[in-house]
């Protein structure tokens, strides 16, 4: 037990620093495996979507991306993608013809949200990342095996784990 006397690894202690402060703090489970350092390695960081060479992606063996959307495409709680994206992001639409798509852990209101004000699949996840089963969702969506896939994300605990733990090329951005 650390100094403070609080196990940051304790789910009660979490719950009542995130009510006592309204602040939301990562509660690591014991129960989840804790990644290896593969797993934590992105396959390529960049510092921005704008940054990506899909014809490389492309070129690799892509032939669809999945994106976080808080911090990846918009700013945290944002109502769309961020100007100095869409460029590159309509790039890709039309390289992936169309086979882009949000998986994001927000709440169902988020989702909704998503759903409405972005041009871009968002894929109902039934677990949140970095389970794979979250990205499996969008594998049979768009019928397009893992290998085939690229994941891009400001998080390397959830974005980044998730996507290495599916067996997609995992990219890493800078946050927004």
């Amino acid at each position: 037990m650390p100094a403070g006397g609080h196990d940051p690894c304790d789910e009660r202690w979490a719950l009542q620093f995130q009510i006592r402060f309204r602040w939301r703090v990562p509660v690591v489970r014991l129960s989840d495996p804790f990644p290896g350092r593969r797993e934590l390695r992105p396959d390529q960081e960049v510092g921005s979507i704008a940054e990506i060479d899909a014809q490389a992606l492309y070129d690799r063996g892509v032939r669809a991306i999945g994106f976080d959307a808080d911090q990846t495409l918009c700013e945290f709680y944002g109502k769309g993608i961020d100007d100095s994206l869409l460029t590159n992001i309509e790039a890709m639409r039309g390289l992936f013809e169309d086979r882009l798509c949000i998986i994001s852990n927000c709440t169902e209101e988020r989702r909704l949200e998503l759903v409405e004000k972005f041009p871009l699949h968002v894929v109902s996840v039934r677990t949140k990342k970095p389970d794979p089963e979250a990205y499996r969702s969008a594998e049979e969506h768009f019928a397009i095996p893992p290998e085939q896939w690229a994941f891009v994300g400001d998080r390397l605990l959830t974005d980044i784990v998730g996507a290495n733990r599916a067996g997609w090329h995992s990219i890493h951005v800078r946050p927004l």
